[in-house]
């Protein structure tokens, strides 16, 4: 506890002691959390459990609607209203408690954002009327509808009262219906609920108003609200420090963050992206501290590392500090930083799965993308466990000699996995280092995370005690020696050479020297394929003092990349190169490249061409070895694996199987 002190000093509010300031923030429940009926699954108590478990002093639920006529944004919401759900509603919270942490959850009502078919049919209702791009309209919301709201808001914090929870958090922020009152660009009644801002925080203060009567004194309400809209003329930081203030007399803690969800660039600013420094809210608390706010401060955003969150509440800046996606990578977050193990800390390498793989969110449709028959389970890059915490992997009852294949993130996470369950591993890896195609993180500033999470495999893999074999090129004969009772194949993928005139010149080069060796490349780089690496690529290369042009054969630049990253990705390519969709190349020349499109054949010069146009398994070099062992396995890019997601899962499921 004295490495960081202000971190692990406990916070008492109203007889609720919290034993530490991490806060584990509102994450959206998965669909396989929950029964068609919204009651929650075993499957999720035992998730939010564990998290409890890993030393956070606050496990909150994502966010669940009030109101199942107009305010549920989407279908992975506890329901709140029936008896029915009770039983497991108080099953968790037990659990939570048990661990001990406190149990909360978030309430919210999604306003103009409410989706009809989740509701009904019914058309959302909000602040002021209008008419949605996709056609739906939104009602104005009458002072009844107002009244019925915040009495739904007030019946679903008694709800959880009645289920053994002592707090919950009110989500006011992203411009759900609270947010929608206070922002003077969503908000433009006339009457005494719009205009100023003592007008626009009426109805949110109603509704807090309504809880604290509902729930009585003691009950904990901790209220989320943007620090800033970020955009212009929308609610910003000098409203909410007064709004902040006004709520001094209703709530117990206030959590910050920011972003609206009517513009789409701000979505990665309420979930921070890999191209953002970390802690970019914390001016948000900082400047309400400094004028003269009262109430607990929660800071939210990219925050991961215990140094940062012990910095910021040394210097006052903050009381408590929230995380979603650390936990998420690793729920045993808080209890590792404890006892100074930070080296065991599995990094987030904010990829937004976590968020976006289990919302079933797709790429075409902005905002309103997202839909039911697309919903997958609950993914996490780094954390192969998560969402099926509930499934037990023993240790081995019979200890293998297991040799791994593959040094890249398939491979060290099959050792680290098969030497956790107590096998004899080695690791054999052709290259000098371990970290495969990982390697060029170490060679790209945005990708930090992602270097912070290679380093902590190759961390695990050492201090688990796997034998490591570098710049050992693996053949069928060399294992009759070691003689293995299993081998895992994760021999990674090569480099796709296309069919093009001119593919093997000395001006054309792949993805990863031209990021590791940028200083190769010329003056004017153009990138051939559109996807997240070729444009991760051409950014790199911007960076360098590189003039890029991307050429891509889609209509569009990174089709298939995750939904959020893409909004990331897309902000800087759009600002910091070129490029040109519809394309295809029809050979390349020492001077430049040949392409033809919708404006017919064009010559385009460049010093260097760099190739971003995907990469074939290497399955007939790991079908090579399955003669090697009784037991065979295959995993990551020399199977099917296309992200670190993936190969992360099949060296895991590979090892769980030993």
């Amino acid at each position: 506890m004295e490495l960081y002190p202000h971190l692990f000093e406990p916070l008492y509010i109203k007889g609720l002691r919290y034993r530490n300031r991490i806060w584990g923030s509102p994450t959206a429940m998965a669909m396989s959390f929950l029964s068609s009926e919204g009651f929650l699954r075993n499957e999720g108590i035992e998730h939010f459990r564990t998290r409890a478990l890993g030393g956070a002093a606050v496990v909150t639920l994502g966010e669940s609607a009030v109101d199942f006529e107009h305010g549920a944004g989407h279908y992975h919401s506890n329901t709140l209203c029936d008896p029915r759900a009770l039983p497991q509603l108080t099953a968790m919270s037990d659990a939570i408690h048990q661990a001990g942490a406190v149990a909360s959850l978030e309430i919210s009502h999604a306003g103009k954002w409410a989706l009809p078919q989740v509701n009904g049919g019914r058309n959302p209702f909000a602040p002021s009327a209008e008419d949605l791009p996709n056609g739906v309209h939104v009602d104005a919301m009458t002072e009844e509808d107002m009244d019925r709201v915040a009495d739904n808001f007030a019946e679903a914090c008694r709800f959880l009262q009645n289920a053994g929870f002592r707090m919950c958090l009110v989500h006011g922020a992203h411009t759900w219906l609270l947010g929608q009152f206070l922002s003077p660009l969503e908000n433009r009644r006339n009457d005494k609920y719009g205009g100023s801002l003592e007008n626009r925080a009426r109805f949110p203060l109603m509704v807090l108003d309504r809880i604290r009567k509902r729930v009585g004194k003691d009950f904990v309400i901790e209220y989320r609200v943007n620090g800033t809209e970020g955009v212009p003329g929308g609610f910003d930081l000098p409203e909410s420090i007064e709004f902040v203030k006004m709520l001094e007399d209703y709530v117990d803690l206030v959590h910050v963050s920011r972003g609206t969800r009517g513009v789409l660039r701000t979505r990665v600013e309420m979930h921070p992206s890999t191209f953002m420094p970390e802690a970019p809210n914390v001016y948000m608390t900082e400047a309400m501290k400094k004028a003269g706010v009262r109430t607990p401060l929660i800071l939210v955003g990219n925050i991961s590392s215990p140094e940062t969150a012990e910095r910021i509440l040394a210097e006052g800046k903050a009381d408590c500090i929230a995380m979603a996606r650390a936990l998420i990578s690793d729920p045993e977050w808080a209890n590792k930083a404890r006892h100074g193990k930070n080296d065991d800390i599995r990094p987030c390498i904010k990829c937004f799965n976590c968020l976006d793989e289990k919302n079933g969110r797709i790429f075409g449709g902005g905002i309103t993308s997202f839909t039911q028959d697309v919903v997958k389970r609950y993914a996490c890059s780094t954390n192969p466990r998560l969402g099926i915490e509930h499934v037990l992997v023993p240790p081995a009852l019979e200890k293998k000699r297991v040799c791994i294949i593959g040094g890249g993130p398939a491979g060290m996470q099959a050792a680290i996995t098969a030497a956790e369950r107590g096998h004899d591993v080695m690791l054999f890896e052709k290259c000098g280092q371990l970290g495969g195609q990982l390697v060029f993180s170490e060679y790209v500033s945005f990708k930090k995370p992602l270097r912070d999470f290679k380093n902590y495999l190759i961390h695990r893999v050492g201090k688990l005690g796997v034998q490591v074999f570098l710049n050992t090129e693996a053949s069928p004969e060399m294992f009759r020696r070691h003689k293995p009772d299993a081998l895992i194949a994760a021999v990674g993928a090569a480099p796709f050479i296309p069919p093009i005139p001119g593919a093997n010149l000395p001006c054309v080069m792949g993805a990863a020297r031209a990021c590791m060796r940028p200083e190769q490349t010329g003056k004017r780089v153009i990138v051939i394929g559109g996807g997240d690496t070729g444009c991760e690529t051409a950014l790199h290369l911007a960076e360098h003092g590189r003039e890029v042009l991307i050429l891509e054969m889609d209509d569009v630049l990174a089709r298939r990349t995750g939904y959020t990253h893409r909004i990331a990705l897309m902000d800087k390519v759009e600002r910091e190169v070129e490029s040109m969709t519809g394309v295809t190349c029809t050979a390349i020349r020492q001077d430049g490249v040949e392409i033809e499109g919708t404006r017919g054949k064009q010559f385009l010069n460049a010093d260097t061409v760099v190739l971003c146009i995907g990469s074939r398994a290497r399955r007939d070099l790991a079908d090579s070895f399955r003669s090697v062992a009784p037991e065979f396995r295959i995993a990551g890019d020399a199977d099917i694996a296309k992200n670190v997601r993936q190969a992360i899962r099949q060296g895991y499921d590979a090892a769980c199987r030993l």
